[in-house]
């Protein structure tokens, strides 16, 4: 589970907020029976004299310190006992006065006994789709909404048939996404513009993402500005490459559309060399030919996309235009 610290920061905050929340209503609610049942503050004020009182004796010690502690234990017990009765009898649940957490298993820290919670690894994920959804500016692209219809039935010029090779794309998608794992491939989407390479990269990304691994989605431009900020700022801060280098799972979309310059190419070709000696999954989507990222990346760089990564070929015509025709 490789989030951006981003995501975990903000499921920090949304955990702590709901602790803040679950304490304050409770004491609002503390508030409204004192008024109204002075007895139950005088019980509650004797029961945390008995707690200071029980942690003296603790500290002291003593042949009689057990004898001390079952006594107390014992009165703590009936006060605890009537203090709920009179709640009940008023038609209040006999917790009503503790706060009332969202995860009843860690109180909303997150933690329970040094061990991560499920409700932190749920709101991980839950914070990894938003922040995927204002990366990506397309929160809607899902499979269930990848739509065939837009790809031709027939033979294309070179004998395929675009919406049985799309089907098949497509499956794979589905099946990468849902078994996804530290040992699956890398991807490269190629092909035109309009053709549902960054719809289908998407789709992996947020079922991936369901699946409790870190996702970091990010368009070439983006990512080589981003990179040319940090390098250039004169900070000793590398947060951005070990972002993109340590997910795991990177997307880059659009390769080739970013401005050209040979910081970009270098940090482009490092960052990609880097994921593939840690065997760390990248899918790239670009409407550059294997000849183009020669030309543009270094042969070098060409070599291990294409040698090293699986490819898909994207065929049919601009969905974008079909769409407005």
């Amino acid at each position: 589970m490789a989030y951006s610290s981003e995501v975990y920061s903000a499921a920090s905050r949304v955990l702590e907020e709901r602790r803040r929340n679950a304490e304050r209503l409770a004491s609002l609610k503390k508030a409204d029976v004192y008024a109204r049942f002075p007895e139950i503050k005088k019980m509650d004020s004797e029961l945390s004299r008995n707690m200071s009182e029980l942690s003296v004796l603790i500290l002291r010690g003593g042949k009689d310190l057990d004898s001390a502690l079952e006594e107390m234990k014992s009165e703590n017990a009936k006060i605890e006992k009537k203090r709920a009765e009179i709640l009940v009898e008023n038609g209040l649940p006999e917790n009503y006065l503790e706060p009332q957490y969202t995860c009843k298993k860690c109180s909303d820290l997150g933690r329970k006994n040094g061990i991560l919670c499920s409700c932190y690894k749920e709101v991980c994920r839950s914070e990894a789709q938003k922040e995927l959804a204002a990366s990506s500016g397309s929160a809607a692209c899902s499979f269930d909404n990848f739509d065939l219809s837009y790809y031709a039935d027939n033979g294309a010029n070179d004998g395929t048939n675009p919406r049985r090779k799309m089907q098949n794309y497509s499956g794979f998608c589905i099946k990468y996404a849902n078994e996804f794992s530290a040992d699956s491939p890398s991807i490269v989407m190629m092909g035109k513009t309009g053709l549902g390479k960054t719809h289908l990269s998407l789709a992996i990304a947020k079922t991936v993402i369901e699946g409790g691994f870190g996702v970091v989605y990010v368009p070439a431009q983006k990512l080589v500005s981003n990179l040319e900020r940090e390098h250039f700022s004169g900070s000793a801060s590398d947060a951005f490459m070990r972002k993109y280098a340590n997910c795991d799972l990177l997307i880059i979309d659009d390769l080739g559309a970013e401005f050209q310059s040979s910081f970009a190419n270098s940090a482009i070709g490092n960052l990609i060399n880097e994921r593939l000696y840690e065997n760390r999954p990248t899918i790239i989507s670009t409407n550059l030919t294997g000849k183009e990222l020669a030309e543009r990346y270094s042969e070098r760089t060409a070599s291990r996309i294409l040698g090293e990564y699986r490819k898909l070929y994207f065929v049919g015509e601009d969905i974008r235009f079909l769409k407005n025709r």
